[in-house]
């Protein structure tokens, strides 16, 4: 029911892309009225944190925009984050500044629906800062503040649980267009196989 939600407020974000002319090699007007997103992404999380898993995180991205001038574009994405918190997914907002013909900065702010682990809860933000030289290849920053339940402490009558923010920065690089859209599913492909196979030693 998340992902539902998910996917139908990336339509309310960008409701125009339904009646424009879409192009998959984004670029500004007049060139381009509307493009979609199709990222994905290596990071590395900066700084300890309690989960104390391994420091990369996969990112994929997925969405549209539109461009309401020449030098700005706006619209929404659902982006998909796998690491050591587990697997988050939800939808982003999404504003690009257009620095030449190609190249462009890109702005988002947004909240993970669904969280595997089942401890992300409600109120978590999730942002991106990103600069891309073409519509291929970016560099990205993502910084965010998780709210998540963690125990206090445990008695004879059981665990006493708080919810508090963890916020964290994950730096990296992303890939777009057709590679984008490959990487995807190879990371997908590989990911399920990994589960796979710790699920079979267990």
């Amino acid at each position: 029911m998340r992902a539902i939600t998910a996917l139908s407020l990336l339509c309310i974000a960008s409701p125009a892309v339904l009646a424009a002319q879409v192009c998959y090699n984004a670029r500004p007007r007049p060139a381009c009225r509307a493009y979609v997103i199709t990222n994905f992404g290596a990071y590395l999380l900066l700084g300890p944190d309690d989960w104390g898993a391994g420091p990369w995180r996969e990112v994929a991205d997925w969405g549209a925009m539109v461009n309401v001038s020449e030098k700005d574009a706006v619209g929404g994405s659902v982006f998909a984050s796998l690491d050591r918190a587990g697997l988050l997914l939800g939808p982003e907002v999404r504003y690009r500044r257009w620095l030449t013909a190609s190249a462009a900065l890109d702005v988002a702010v947004g909240t993970p629906l669904v969280s595997s682990t089942g401890n992300i809860e409600s109120g978590s933000i999730t942002g991106l800062v990103r600069w891309s030289p073409n519509s291929w290849f970016a560099v990205a920053a993502r910084p965010e503040a998780l709210r998540w339940t963690s125990v206090v402490s445990c008695g004879p009558t059981g665990c006493l649980t708080a919810s508090r923010y963890h916020t964290r920065l994950s730096i990296g690089a992303e890939i777009g267009r057709l590679p984008g859209a490959v990487l995807t599913g190879l990371g997908a492909a590989g990911t399920y196989l990994m589960y796979l196979a710790v699920a079979s030693v267990d």
